[in-house]
């Protein structure tokens, strides 16, 4: 056992020896540890206008990686009107940049006049038009109460208008002596 322990402290003063040897007593130096630098962040001015929720200057920090749709998006978003075709929504941010978001082109098609009531469904000569009149102001016709007006509305939504003023009586509740009463203050037009 003494011989174990002659031997293991032999061991050690060998590799402590050879540790100064090979290390030469030069330490490595230490790592300098630097601080992060923070660069102070700057804000940016844009106007904003157009089909955005809110037109407006926005006031965005700039982190370096701002784009257009960061200034949209600050101003509230698109609109439904909004047409992006024309603007690129990834373009970087300038300062002072003004960002405009047109309106899109909206085609309207002219319709027939099919249940649509004028501002007045009447002529010059106090006729009422039965293919605009609402049911309130056919029951100013003769021989018409709500019954008969709902009924016509109703054959308006179905059929669509009237083509002469004859057609009426193809409403439910409306014959002949109807018509005749009512054939004066009426008209298609």
């Amino acid at each position: 056992m003494k011989n174990k322990i002659i031997f293991v402290a032999g061991l050690v003063i060998v590799l402590v020896a050879a540790s100064f040897f090979i290390f030469d007593g030069k330490e490595e130096p230490a790592q300098e540890i630097q601080p992060e630098i923070k660069i102070a962040s700057q804000e940016i001015s844009v106007y904003v206008s157009g089909q955005v929720k809110t037109p407006a200057v926005v006031n965005l920090e700039d982190n370096g990686k701002l784009k257009i749709i960061d200034a949209v998006n600050a101003a509230g978003g698109l609109t439904e009107f909004a047409d992006t075709e024309g603007v690129n929504l990834a373009e970087p941010l300038n300062d002072g940049q003004h960002v405009h978001i047109p309106t899109k082109e909206i085609f309207f098609e002219e319709l027939p006049a099919k249940n649509v009531p004028s501002k007045s469904s009447k002529t010059s000569n106090e006729l009422i038009n039965i293919n605009t009149a609402d049911a309130t102001e056919l029951q100013k016709i003769k021989g018409v109460g709500p019954k008969i007006s709902e009924r016509i509305v109703e054959y308006r939504d179905q059929n669509g208008t009237f083509a002469a003023i004859e057609d009426i009586k193809k409403v439910k509740g409306i014959g002949d002596k109807t018509f005749e009463k009512m054939k004066d203050s009426i008209t298609v037009n």
